[in-house]
């Protein structure tokens, strides 16, 4: 039987030994195979008041947006546990380190050194190494328990954004098929369990499969590949506030009428419920979920906006018209809920059903830029609203990237559209809450947007000349994605000249300026040698050098990688060239100003899977 602590007396109780701690190696193979933990973890454990305000903060940030461990029941094991780490046992242990990684993934940089008085990259560091010994400690892959998977959905949030999306699936499989082991698929009440562990039950789950479905998408997927509800599936959680859940109730609560501490959760599960109709209807009519985003028409068309409308009726009558904008979890519910409408919206009528934008219906056109607008617009709101700073971490994973990408390509066809200006202070906006898209240039994603950005604001600034129309100062984010192809440009021609020359003996060891990583062969990496030689579809695999951080030690494959917490990566405009100069210079002519190539979806998808093929600089660069 699987149960979330009924006391919080035996989280705590159980065996603690530490008679197996044996080492064994901190890489993604060990993580996902082995059965040993690398060394004695409780050395890593902040001090009792840190995980006091570590679990405060995970509370504020991580808990409203989640909702899969019990506050109120977890509280004062917590509070035993800070007391006296040396006895809690190996399942809580996990549980804990995933707590405080997920606290500290959820704080900015300034913030984070202002309340834990650390870097945030340090600890993030140490909190995703320890985590990963911890759950190897307590035997994860062949978990019964509901605490450990606990912490392995936590953990999976926690670097969501930091593994390549084809990582993050593949972990996210993982989850999903333990907890299939532990029969979480099927509701409890079928299986005639506890109200209390099949709601907990319920909220795993189901947060579970919605993550399943996002790293999906972005790894250019089917989003609802699997989503198969009937009687004996397990049930959407309910609308409840966590003080009416309590271990040992004797019968289920009725569902709340009232705005509660799970409106946020209660609400993605409504247009999670909505998509679930619809792909049954799809399945039924010899359809796949595939065919969401392709061209329908007649009484299918007639049929989707119906039943599309029901839903946004519901959400909107059932729980926005009771939120208050004042209060931040309202607020947030309010923003996301009406993002989602829209990224359905979007779906629904995607560009992609269309060979060009000059082909595309008028109508249609101008429906899809406007939906791709507000998008633009929630998404930027989500990001900057100082009300929803504690939940701006939640922002980054749903960048919808096709809808940006759709702006764009836009613009690039017709740079005077309406709402051009709206359009590019929107996208100013989006370079401005997310830094990355320039300084990470390892992602080969924001290197094709950054491209493509720079191709529309060319053609912008041609048509406005053309019109004897003042063209307005230049943006900053275009002068430094500007700045970057100059560069890469310089290294290029330096290349050249210094291939033109003989060539001499260079050591292998990746110290100094020797570009930006080397190939299995042992030769450099040269431009020729980069993504643009090679088939995205077919290669995922980066054969970068050695790369050594904090707490964790990487070899070959840069599955594991923690991108962006080594303080010599994108701590400066040239260290980020320095890192992935290849790949943009094998995507320089797409800034050409003759260039005419066309780049499809399926393209867009490929980059975005492969979030960090960059080949990685080792450490002694720094």
């Amino acid at each position: 039987m699987v149960e979330e602590f009924h006391e919080p007396e035996d989280a705590l109780e159980s065996d603690s030994s530490d008679s197996s701690d044996i080492d064994t190696s901190d890489n993604e193979f060990s993580f996902v195979l082995s059965s040993r933990a690398k060394s004695n973890t409780r050395s890593r454990h902040p001090p009792p008041e840190r995980i006091h305000q570590l679990w405060q903060i995970f509370i504020e940030n991580v808990d409203p947006m989640t909702k899969i461990v019990h506050v109120p029941t977890l509280r004062p094991a917590i509070q035993k546990a800070a007391s006296n780490i040396a006895t809690i046992p190996r399942s809580f242990e996990a549980l804990l380190f995933s707590i405080y990684c997920a606290a500290v993934m959820t704080l900015h940089k300034d913030e984070c050194e202002q309340r834990l008085g650390e870097p945030r990259k340090t600890l993030l560091s140490r909190y995703i190494s320890a985590t990963k010994a911890a759950l190897l400690r307590a035997k994860f892959m062949g978990t019964i328990s509901l605490v450990v998977l606990q912490a392995l959905v936590l953990f999976i949030i926690s670097v969501r954004d930091i593994y390549e999306p084809r990582t993050v699936w593949s972990l996210t499989g993982v989850a999903v098929r333990i907890a299939q082991s532990m029969g979480l698929e099927r509701d409890g009440a079928k299986l005639n369990l506890p109200p209390f562990e099949t709601e907990m039950r319920r909220r795993l789950w189901w947060l579970l499969k919605t993550h399943d479905f996002r790293a999906a998408e972005l790894c250019g997927l089917v989003k609802l590949r699997d989503l198969n509800v009937d009687d004996e599936s397990t049930k959407y959680p309910t609308n409840l506030n966590d003080d009416q859940l309590y271990p040992g109730m004797p019968s289920f609560v009725a569902e709340s009428n009232t705005l509660t501490d799970s409106v946020f959760v209660a609400v993605r599960y409504e247009i999670l419920n909505f998509a679930a109709r619809r792909v049954a209807k799809f399945r039924q009519e010899g359809k796949t979920p595939s065919q969401w985003n392709l061209n329908v028409s007649g009484s299918d068309k007639a049929d989707m906006d119906e039943a599309f409308r029901d839903v946004e009726e519901v959400i909107e009558t059932k729980y926005l018209r009771y939120c208050d904008p004042s209060q931040p979890l309202q607020l947030l519910t309010m923003v996301v809920a009406r993002f989602a409408m829209n990224v359905i919206r979007f779906l629904s009528h995607h560009p992609r059903r269309w060979s060009s934008i000059e082909q595309t219906p008028l109508s249609e056109r101008e429906w899809v830029w406007q939906v791709s607008i507000k998008l633009l617009e929630q998404h930027n709101m989500l990001q900057s609203s100082p009300q929803l700073k504690r939940f701006t971490w939640h922002a980054a994973y749903f960048q919808q990237w096709h809808a940006f990408i759709h702006v764009l390509d836009t613009l690039r066809a017709k740079p005077l559209i309406a709402d051009a200006e709206k359009a590019w202070q929107l996208i100013g906006d989006k370079y401005k809450n997310t830094p990355d898209m320039v300084l990470d240039t390892k992602k080969p994603i924001h290197v094709a947007v950054g491209n493509l950005c720079l191709k529309a604001y060319n053609d912008r600034e041609a048509e406005l000349e053309r019109a004897n129309i003042c063209a307005p100062a230049t943006p900053a984010f275009i002068a430094q994605l500007r700045q970057q192809r100059e560069m890469a440009k310089a290294k290029r021609q330096a290349r050249e000249a210094k291939s033109s020359r003989p060539e001499i003996p260079v050591s292998h060891d990746l110290t100094g300026d020797q570009g930006v990583g080397f190939r299995p062969h042992g030769g450099t990496l040269h431009a020729s040698d980069t993504l643009d030689s090679v088939d995205l579809q077919q290669s995922t695999t980066s054969h970068g050098g050695n790369v050594t951080q904090t707490d964790v030690t990487i070899e070959g494959d840069p599955y594991w990688l923690i991108t962006g917490l080594d303080d010599s990566h994108v701590d400066n405009l040239n260290n980020a060239m320095d890192m992935d100069l290849g790949f943009i210079l094998a995507q320089d002519p797409m800034v050409d100003d003759n260039d005419t190539q066309t780049i499809t979806w399926e393209q867009w998808d490929t980059w975005l899977a492969n979030s960090n093929l960059m080949p990685m600089l080792s450490s002694a660069q720094g």
